[in-house]
């Protein structure tokens, strides 16, 4: 069962209250930060005591970070860094309001993915999604059945990963750069293929370590929205371990590797 939390916070001085929400999904390992609500009127140092408050709540579900998404020129900024949120990339969320035809005939073509699609997804998620992103951006969030491109030869090209809801269709891209094909017309197809829109829009992110799945939507007719800050903020601490053999080849002046297993304790007031 998803676990929902809403936390409000009025600060001593009387200024305005501050209202934030999280969410958790029991098939992923992050939690996330659905809404933060302030006014300009409101005490932003009283917004650091609110993210630490949701954080230490999550802590309790055994998420191992929680995520949230940032306009970049956010005067809140600066709080989610003292609260210990670190940014791990830029986004852009891409709106499609409508279907959109094809610009050109592709060799290859969309299609709802299955279990054996799986190993070709996890090589291309693996070539693609730097290692400290995989950590927190999962292969899929498992929410429905998402989509696979191939190419005439057989070759996966690009997968897209699909959240529904009331209000539209979330759509996370991961494309191959060095496809032959034209990725703005691979995109199209996608945005025209999406299955049960029903009317609803498609919003389609992309994270700043695909340059060029943004620059290839820019060339199409979609809303274009601000560019955003995609931050983190780990609920686990490395612990040492002793190793079996030698990592001389790689340990740099670090004989002792680390790997992030335990959960910090959460305590409250």
């Amino acid at each position: 069962m998803d676990q929902v939390f809403t936390g409000v916070y009025y600060p001593d001085d009387g200024s305005e209250r501050i209202v934030g929400q999280i969410h958790h999904d029991p098939k992923m390992a992050s939690a996330h930060l659905n809404y933060l609500l302030a006014t300009q009127d409101s005490n932003l140092d009283a917004v650091t005591i609110l993210l630490e408050g949701l954080v230490r709540e999550a802590g309790q579900w055994d998420v191992k970070q929680v995520v949230a998404d940032l306009p970049l020129d956010s005067a809140m900024y600066s709080r989610f860094r003292q609260a210990g949120f670190s940014p791990l990339a830029k986004q852009r969320v891409f709106r499609s309001a409508q279907f959109r035809n094809r610009q050109e005939q592709l060799a290859g073509g969309w299609r709802t993915w299955t279990s054996e699609d799986i190993p070709a997804m996890r090589r291309l998620y693996q070539a693609l999604i730097p290692p400290l992103i995989q950590t927190v951006e999962p292969l899929t969030r498992r929410e429905m059945l998402g989509m696979v491109y191939y190419d005439a030869n057989g070759a996966l090209q690009a997968y897209a990963d699909l959240v529904y809801g009331p209000k539209g269709a979330w759509v996370l891209p991961i494309v191959n750069p060095q496809t032959e094909e034209n990725l703005s017309a691979i995109l199209a197809q996608m945005i025209n293929d999406l299955p049960e829109r029903y009317g609803r829009p498609a919003y389609l992110t992309v994270r700043s370590y695909q340059p060029w799945v943004e620059h290839a939507l820019e060339s199409l007719d979609l809303e274009v929205g601000p560019e955003q800050v995609f931050l983190v903020k780990y609920l686990t601490h490395r612990v040492k371990v002793s190793a079996d053999f030698s990592f001389a080849p790689v340990e740099n002046g670090k004989p002792e590797p680390t790997i992030p297993m335990m959960p910090i304790q959460n305590h409250r007031e």
